[in-house]
Order: C-alpha cells, then sequence, then structure tokens
C-alpha cells in the first residue's frame, strides 16, 4: 500500500514538474543568440523628438515631436529579426539577449557607437553659381548607363531633363553638347538651379537650393548667403544619442 502511495506521489510530482517546466519554458523563456524574434521599438532622440517607430498610432500621432525628416511607413507591424545577425545596432541586440516575451526595456546608444561625431570638415561651401561646359564627352558605356540607350549621331536624348545633341560617336566615347535656354529651371548636382547666363562654350547656372535641402543623396543645405550656401554633409543622425524603447513581442527558439 505504501509502495502504490509512493508511486502515485512520484506520478503527481512528475506531472507538476513537466507541467511547470512546460509553463516556464512557454512564458518564461528567454532570447538567446539564434532566436527569431518579433519586436516593436520607437526611436527617439535627446529632445524626445521621435526618428522611428513600429507603432502606427506613435506615428499618426500629431502631438508627438518628430523630426523633420520622419517618414510614414507603409506598414506597421513588429519588426522581425535574428538575434547575432547584425540587422540592428550591437548595442539593440545585445539588450534583447535575456528579455522575455512582453518585456520592455530601454536602450540608449551614444554617437560614438551610433552615428558617430559630427565632422566639421564635412561642411562645405558651395558657391550659388556654377558653370555647365557646354560640350562634354563621356565614355560610351557611361553614356549608355546613364541614359539606358545606345547613342546616335544628331539624336537628341534628355539626361536628368537636360537635352542633349549628340555631335559624335567614337568607338570608346560619345561627345555631346547641352541646348539650354536663359531662364530655363533645372536640376543638376547641387539641386534646383536656373540657366542665368551663357557664353560661347558654357552655360552660367545659379542655384535655387532652399534651407533642408537634400543634395547629391546625403548633403543638407543649413545656411544660404549671398554667394554660397553651407552644405552639412555629415549623416543626420551623426553626433546624436539615439534612445531605443523596445518590446519582445514574440520568441521562436533556435
Amino acid at each position: 500500500m505504501n509502495i502504490t502511495r509512493t508511486y502515485v506521489l512520484l506520478a503527481a510530482v512528475a506531472i507538476v514538474a513537466v507541467g511547470a517546466g512546460v509553463y516556464f519554458f512557454a512564458f518564461y523563456k528567454t532570447v538567446e543568440v539564434g532566436d527569431t524574434v518579433r519586436i516593436n521599438y520607437t526611436a527617439y532622440l535627446d529632445t524626445g523628438e521621435i526618428i522611428d517607430t513600429t507603432f502606427e498610432e506613435v506615428a499618426m500621432d500629431q502631438i508627438q515631436p518628430k523630426v523633420w525628416w520622419f517618414k510614414i511607413r507603409a506598414t506597421y507591424e513588429p519588426l522581425e529579426i535574428v538575434v547575432g545577425q547584425g540587422t540592428l545596432a550591437s548595442d539593440i541586440e545585445m539588450a534583447l539577449i535575456g528579455m522575455r516575451e512582453g518585456q520592455e526595456k530601454e536602450v540608449i546608444i551614444p554617437p560614438e557607437r551610433g552615428w558617430g561625431l559630427r565632422d566639421p570638415s564635412k561642411i562645405q561651401e558651395i558657391p550659388l553659381v556654377q558653370t555647365l561646359e557646354k560640350e562634354e564627352e563621356v565614355p560610351i558605356e557611361e553614356f549608355k548607363e546613364r541614359l539606358k540607350q545606345d547613342p546616335v549621331l544628331d539624336e537628341r536624348y534628355s539626361l536628368q531633363d537636360l537635352t542633349i545633341l549628340v555631335l559624335e560617336v567614337k568607338e570608346e566615347t560619345v561627345r555631346f553638347i547641352y541646348e539650354l535656354e536663359i531662364g530655363q529651371e533645372i536640376y543638376i548636382t547641387f539641386g534646383n538651379a536656373v540657366v542665368t547666363g551663357e557664353t560661347e562654350n558654357a552655360y552660367e547656372i545659379t542655384l535655387s537650393s532652399e534651407l533642408g535641402d537634400i543634395i547629391m543623396g546625403q548633403g543638407i543645405v543649413i545656411e544660404i548667403g549671398e554667394d554660397a550656401m553651407l552644405v552639412d554633409f555629415n549623416p543626420v543622425l551623426a553626433g546624436e544619442t539615439l534612445h531605443y524603447t523596445i518590446w519582445v513581442v514574440e520568441i521562436e527558439k533556435a
């Protein structure tokens, strides 16, 4: 009788232990390297301005301040990553390790571990009046790459909204001439501009950029004077301390 009770007791203990183990694994599993994790987050600066978020209600909230370049996402849903693959900043992935589903954590990333410190040498002065030579000769492969067409003698093409006329086609190069008019609004490497003068060999181009314009893919116009403008080519987040509030939504063990 005692033996039977002992077996029953052991069985009950085993069932409880297994059940506790399953419950613990299901509800208290933690993030490890290699796990697939779905997270929500909101990122902001020291000023409180939000730079990114996975929450639509936060993105759409007009009361919460945003950086001037904040962009609305096409869809809002948790971000899925494999921890350790470097999808996110290392500080964030390290912070995720040990977190449980439903847990929230604050992560602070200083500039030196984020986008780096601001480099004064990357702030450049660009004259507002530029010169565009009327004729240009480029490698034929570059011409094909830029216009997605083969060059044909005496044919006109549109190159970044500028009309060009092919003057000569050689085996390795193409020579063409720009056909512009005084007062014509165009877009060049340094941004929006107007054709303001013409000589026998060149056009005078006056830039018409505005504060905040992005030129050459990265530079931001930060000041415009009478003769020149200052353009900051530092990454937009250079020198900024980044704050992330992260939430672990789901953990899929490796």
